[in-house]
């Protein structure tokens, strides 16, 4: 349990690591490294020892760390690297070991070839232009705050760790849940393509229980980089109630994946959730039982660390935060998070919507890059069962023509079945919000205009989803209403008239009596109408110039907990 706590990658252990977090060298521009930077906190945050919020497009860091060179015989060092934003060029030892583009998502460098003596010098070169054609998020591209967008975070943002690997090690194990068929496909990826044989051992950590189940123990062969195996379910009957994954229930299956030549020369520990999420009828199911989604919209900033979590504490008080307000979701929005998130909510049974940070011009850049940072998305959180959701646009950001545009269409339409492809097991919603195409999952429908003197706008259903709900269309021209379910997914926005100016939503509110009046009439019709398969509340916590959040930065509740959890939690 520790170790998965503070590992940065909770689904995926390797037991033989080391933090390469804490001090670093940096610079602005240029190599010269005439400051201190605490990595992984970018340098626009407080709590990276700078704190400065200027645009700088280069910045440089360089660490020097000490291999051990005996545990390297025979074995691959890998440098792992959480997320570094943008595009970031890695040097070992004054040689380019490795070069990845992507702000939110992970990557590694194999640096045994570099490492020659156990004193490394690991040296990174950071670009973050203005581009508004990569996946930002909410950073703002135009050099100072404005509306809902905020500091730009640059560079390293996420842990960056070493690991010891074998000289054939796995990449990936990716794990489908098929709950009708009472089992699990498991797939391992090689770096190479030796023939090896795997180990796969099984556990139930069961919550139900409160105990770990053994389920078995099997070993498949890999061929040319992949093998595969199915596990299966025994007495399924009898075990069900203590192996399948809900929010009430979050029960986890561990996975110990061994690669052997004679012995063990690789070995990952990973985890997922045996669910099944689906759609029937125009309503949500989750292992076969109706859904109803209570979500608030969270965007994880923290005032002293920006997009980045001050400690693990910080993510894990967040899930139970979310909990006790009486949600039994949260919609990440716009930030691909610390894979630490993901673990809590599977940990502590938290259902999460995973939404990829938005591109704010349209081209040919904006295709690539949305469609190489969902993927790799994907890869990296395929086996959190908390994750049901995939948002790969939000607002029509980045396809400002979608209502009008075929082309704009495509994309959309193109990034929900490049999502299908790749995993089957959650749903889409394709364009949250407005302007959606019939091919996404779920009618997304964004409604800050809901108040309570005029709930009645939706008595005439059709009319909405075939129109407006606020200002945009619901549907883009030529698309059709399939049946889909239909969540609000963004509503309130309410925000308290403090004196010190932010903005909320349509007025402030002038105490808590006056907000629970607000609040309650809108959040209980949506329950109880019977129209709307969920919704989603804005949002968490106030961030920055926008003071809208039901908890203040530092998470302190505006409103009593139990008052929140009577409106929200409300079934």
């Amino acid at each position: 349990m520790l170790e998965r706590e503070y590992y940065p990658r909770p689904d995926f252990i390797r037991k033989d690591w080391i933090s390469l977090d804490g001090e670093w060298d940096f610079s602005f521009d240029k190599d010269s490294f005439d400051r201190k930077i605490m990595v992984p906190f970018c340098y626009q945050s407080k709590m990276s020892g700078i704190g400065e919020t200027e645009d700088h497009e280069i910045v440089w860091y360089r660490k020097t760390f000490y291999a051990d060179l005996e545990k390297m015989k025979g074995r691959r060092l890998l440098l792992k690297f959480g997320a570094v934003d943008y595009e970031a060029f890695v040097y070992v030892n004054g040689c380019l070991a490795g070069i990845h583009k992507g702000g939110s998502t992970p990557f590694e460098v194999d640096i045994t070839d570099y490492v020659k003596e156990d004193k490394t010098v690991l040296t990174v070169k950071v670009r973050d232009g203005k581009e508004a054609d990569k996946p930002r998020g909410k950073q703002s591209w135009t050099g100072e705050l404005f509306g809902c967008w905020y500091t730009p975070t640059t560079g390293i943002w996420q842990s960056v760790w070493l690991e010891y690997a074998g000289d054939t090690h796995i990449t990936r194990v990716k794990i489908t849940p098929r709950l009708e068929e009472q089992e699990a496909l498991c797939e391992v990826f090689l770096s190479d393509n030796r023939k090896l044989e795997a180990e796969i051992e099984v556990t139930v950590d069961s919550v139900s229980l409160g105990e770990k189940v053994w389920l078995g123990r099997q070993t498949i062969l890999c061929e040319n980089g992949y093998g595969k195996c199915v596990i299966a379910f025994p007495d399924w009957d009898i075990r069900r109630h203590y192996i399948i994954w809900s929010p009430k229930e979050p029960n986890l299956v561990d996975v110990e994946v061994r690669l052997k030549d004679q012995q063990t020369i690789d070995q990952v520990s990973t985890y997922f959730g045996m669910r099944s999420v689906e759609i029937r009828k125009g309503k949500v199911y989750l292992n076969g039982e109706e859904l109803y989604q209570r979500l608030v919209l969270d965007q994880g900033y923290w005032p002293d660390s920006l997009l980045t979590p001050p400690d693990g504490e910080a993510i894990k008080k967040d899930v139970r935060l979310t909990k006790e307000m009486g949600f039994n979701g949260a919609r990440k929005h716009q930030k691909i998070d610390d894979p630490r998130y993901y673990y809590w909510a599977d940990r502590l049974g938290l259902l999460v919507w995973g939404e990829l940070p938005s591109c704010y011009l349209y081209n040919d850049r904006t295709v690539y890059h949305s469609v190489n940072e969902m993927m790799e998305f994907i890869d990296r959180d395929f086996n959190h069962p908390c994750m049901i959701t995939w948002v790969p646009v939000n607002e029509s950001w980045g396809i400002r023509n979608v209502r009008t545009s075929l082309q704009q269409q495509n994309f959309s339409n193109a990034m929900i079945y490049l999502i299908k492809a790749l995993d089957p097991t959650r749903i889409v919603s394709g364009n949250d919000g407005w302007e959606q195409t019939e091919h996404t999952d779920i009618l997304a429908i964004h409604d800050y205009l809901l108040q309570p003197h005029n709930l009645d706008k939706y008595d005439d259903f059709a009319a909405v989803i075939e129109g407006r709900a606020e200002t945009r269309a619901v549907l883009a021209e030529g698309q059709t209403y399939q049946g889909q379910p239909v969540l609000v997914t963004e509503y309130g926005g309410i925000a308290f008239d403090n004196g010190e100016g932010g903005w909320g939503y349509y007025n402030k509110v002038q105490g808590e009596d006056d907000f629970l009046a607000r609040l309650e009439p809108v959040t209980g019709f949506l329950i109880n109408s019977g129209r709307f398969a969920g919704y989603c509340y804005t949002q968490m916590t106030d961030v920055m110039q926008e003071v809208n959040g039901l908890l203040y930065p530092d998470r302190t509740p505006k409103v009593g907990i139990e008052k929140l959890k009577k409106i929200f939690g409300r079934e």
